[in-house]
């Protein structure tokens, strides 16, 4: 006994288009593309927000598979994230040289 056949979903005109697929939408139905300044934190609304990448450098970091798994592991049994341990990291080395006055992990 064989299964009956599986239908395709383009079969039942799921993804297909209609003819006049232009036509269909109404211009009142397309929504509104925002200004950067309309965005709410965007970029034309001066320094970006604390804890966004916007102004941030990335840099690699190189580091045995096994380092990193206990990061991410360290990062989920104290709910924050590796970003923030990584941080941390960077901050508690520039206070142990005295390059972190008056400035807290975040800053960094």
């Amino acid at each position: 006994m064989s299964k009956p056949p599986v239908p395709k979903l383009s079969e039942q005109g799921i993804f297909r288009k209609s003819p006049d697929h232009i036509a269909t939408q109404s211009p009142e139905d397309v929504p509104t593309q925002l200004r950067d300044d309309e965005i709410p934190g965007g970029k034309g609304q001066g320094r970006a927000a604390r804890g966004t990448r916007e102004g941030d450098v990335h840099r690699s970091l190189y580091a045995k598979p096994e380092t990193f798994d206990l990061i991410r592991r360290l990062a989920f049994e104290t709910n924050t994230t590796a970003q923030a341990l990584y941080r941390e990291g960077l901050f508690l080395m520039l206070q142990k040289r005295g390059h972190a006055r008056g400035n807290d992990p975040e800053d960094i």
